[in-house]
Order: C-alpha cells, then structure tokens, then sequence
C-alpha cells in the first residue's frame, strides 16, 4: 500500500471511529457494519469491495450534528419526520463525494435507507432501483441495530428478526446472501463482540484491493479539510472553526518561519484539532451558561480523545501531541498534561493561540464575539500566562 493509500485508509477509519464514540463508549456501528458490507460484497460484488467497505465505514457522516448518535433513533418515524436524519443520507453522499476516490461510495451511502417495498428514505426507491451498495449496507446497518436490542443476541433470535423484514426492507437475496455470510466459519459469533470488531478490522484492511490514489489528485488537505467539516458541524456554533484554525496556525507557523513541510503538517494537525469534540454531548458543547465541574471535566478530556484518534492514522503519529496540546497553557495550567513553556511543542503553542483568536472573534453561546482588535489586546494580556509570549508577538502582527 503506498503512503497516500495507507493515510487515506487510517484517516478514514480513525474518523469513522470518531463519529461513533457515544461519551468515551465506542459504538463500533460503522466498523461493524463496514466489515460485514465488505463481507457481502466478496460474493456479488468482489470488484467493488473497497468502495462498499468505505461506504459502510462513512455511511452515518451527514447524521454528526444530531444530538445523539444515530444508532438510538430506531423508529422509522423519527427518521421521516425529523430533517437531520431523513436528510443525513443525502448529506453524507455529497460530504463523500467530495473525497474523490469514494464517489461510487457516495451513491451507495445515498440509498442506504431506501427499502425494497419502498417504503423508505429520501427518494422512496423500490427494488432493482436501489443501488446494489446501497442494498448491502442497508441490510448490515439492520443487523447491527438489531443485535443491540438484546442483551444476549444469538443467531436463531437474530435471524428471526431479519426474516421478518425480508422483502419489506430489504430483498429476499439480501437476506439469503447475509444469513449465509453469519454461518460461514462461525463469523456471527464472531462480528457481534465489540472487543472482536478491532482485530477484524485490521485483517479486512489489509486484504483490500489495493487503492490506485494517482489517478484521483490525492490531496491530504482536501481529505482533512472534508473531515474538519464534518467536526465543526457537531455543534451549532462552529461551522468553518477548524478550517479558520488551520489556516492562522499555518500562517503563524511561516511568519515562525517554520519549514515548510512541517508548517504543512501542522495545518493538517490544525485540521483535526477538535476530533474528539465529537464524543462530547451536544448538551455541553452548546451549553449558554458555565459548565458544572462534571461537564467542565468531560469537555476537558476531548484533547485526549482527539490524540487517540489521530494515533491510529502512522502518518499523523508525530502530530498527536501537537493537535492533543492545544490547550496547554505556556504557565503549565493548561490540559491534559499540564506541560508548560517549551515542554509544550511549537505547533501546539502556534494552535493554542489561533484557536482562542478564532474563538473570540465567533458567535460562541458563552460569550460575547470580539473583533479583531479585541482578540488581540486579551491575546496581548495572556502573553506569558496562556500563551507563549514570542508568538503572541508574531501573532499581533500577521492575524488579520
């Protein structure tokens, strides 16, 4: 696997893993319903079993914003009725399409929720009309719903289950094809245990069909920035955060003079600085009024969650306690370690300060927006206390 097919498959997996931490609980949906979709996918659909396994790993990205996650709405009415989730399909195809390798990918995640009868979401497709892709993660998807709903699942109650919905949800093939992926080599006893899904995954990746990324203009930025996008919209407040992070941090970093290379990189690290915001309640991102010690310590761990994050992606590796530090303070008051002065890496300095510019000067539920000149005078009155004093200097100058 060359080193753009490897970052692209860590990122997309670590960020899949992301979207499914339920308050430090990872759910493992997506890994699951990614393995089992690329399972399926062997025996109809070989040739395409990357874009299937991506689809599954990517197929609830348009439902971030809600404030639960998506696997604790069981009711089809919840999904007609409420927007955010009767239009998360179409969201998450146009987020994966922008990524260019996974446009096949972003047409299966589109009729992820359609039904065979019809009956489904958001175009009410019927039978044969209804992406093949589409058709495997829709069944997958099921499964893993269903295998929740009891607390000791065994395949006869399962497949009980499944055969109720046959040719209603999803097709007669459909089933057949799942019922005898879970007999093969005791795969259901397998897949249904979360401490399980990690060592499966890490097999299902490394029997892929190789990702040919040259033809495709691969462009690391690109795929990080569609992935901040995604970040910035589990809050209501903070659409364009990362982005605007990522470029002050790279504009303070060459005005460093910083090399260029390892500018670039910590734009990158900018990029997914608030990854683990995304394991954080919506209640407390959102909260007007101060937090209680509880919630402050649960918002106070999301460095730690984004620093295991980008720990599974090698190529971010050098990065993670540069993005997991962006709020150390140059005191050492700071979190999670408590690191102060040089002992905090330049890129984390340099992202602290564009951080707390970006954030004071947007509309944040717990205080009042400054404008530029405003941000700067309390980025001047913290010099040396919250941030590191020579940047503060640099950053006075160049910060628009």
């Amino acid at each position: 696997m060359d080193s753009n097919a490897q970052f692209f498959s860590e990122l997309v997996t670590a960020l899949s893993l992301m979207m499914d931490l339920d308050e430090n609980r990872k759910l493992y949906h997506a890994w699951r319903v990614a393995i089992l979709s690329e399972r399926l996918a062997r025996k109809i659909l070989p040739e395409y079993r990357a874009d299937i396994f991506y689809a599954g790993l990517l197929h609830d990205i348009g439902a971030i914003s809600l404030p639960d996650h998506v696997i604790h709405y069981t009711d089809i009415n919840d999904h007609l009725n409420n927007p955010v989730l009767f239009n998360h399909t179409r969201k998450g195809a146009i987020i994966v399409n922008e990524i260019g390798p996974l446009s096949l990918s972003a047409r299966m995640i589109l009729d992820h929720h359609e039904h065979w009868d019809g009956s489904g979401y958001p175009r009410g497709k019927k039978g044969h009309k209804i992406d093949i892709g589409g058709q495997i993660l829709n069944i997958c998807d099921t499964f893993d719903i269903l295998i929740r709903q009891e607390t000791h699942a065994n395949f006869k109650q399962v497949r009980a289950a499944l055969d109720m919905r046959r040719n209603k949800i999803y097709s007669n093939l459909m089933y057949e094809l799942l019922i005898a992926t879970l007999e093969e080599d005791d795969f259901f006893n397998k897949i249904i245990f979360d401490e399980r899904v990690s060592d499966m995954m890490l097999k299902t990746i490394k029997e892929l069909p190789k990702m040919n990324m040259a033809k495709y203009n691969f462009d690391i930025h690109r795929v990080a920035r569609v992935f901040a996008t995604v970040i910035d919209a589990k809050h209501s407040y903070t659409a364009g955060h990362s982005e605007r992070v990522a470029n002050y941090t790279y504009k303070l970093a060459t005005a460093l003079d910083l090399p260029e290379e390892r500018a670039d990189n910590i734009k990158v690290a900018a990029y997914l600085h608030d990854a683990g915001k995304v394991a954080i309640p919506k209640s407390i991102l959102d909260k007007p009024g101060k937090l209680t010690q509880q919630e402050s310590t649960l918002m106070k761990k999301h460095p730690e969650y984004t620093m295991e994050i980008m720990s599974m992606v090698s190529a971010l590796k050098s990065l993670v306690v540069v993005a997991g530090g962006h709020h150390e303070r140059y005191d050492g008051s700071g979190y999670p370690d408590g690191n102060f002065g040089d002992n905090i890496p330049i890129g984390a300095r340099i992202m602290a300060i564009a951080d707390a510019f970006d954030a004071m000067t947007s509309v944040r539920p717990y205080q009042k927006r400054k404008n530029a000149d405003e941000a700067k005078k309390e980025l001047k009155k913290n010099s040396g206390s919250q941030f590191d004093p020579h940047i503060v200097k640099v950053a006075l100058k160049v910060l628009p």
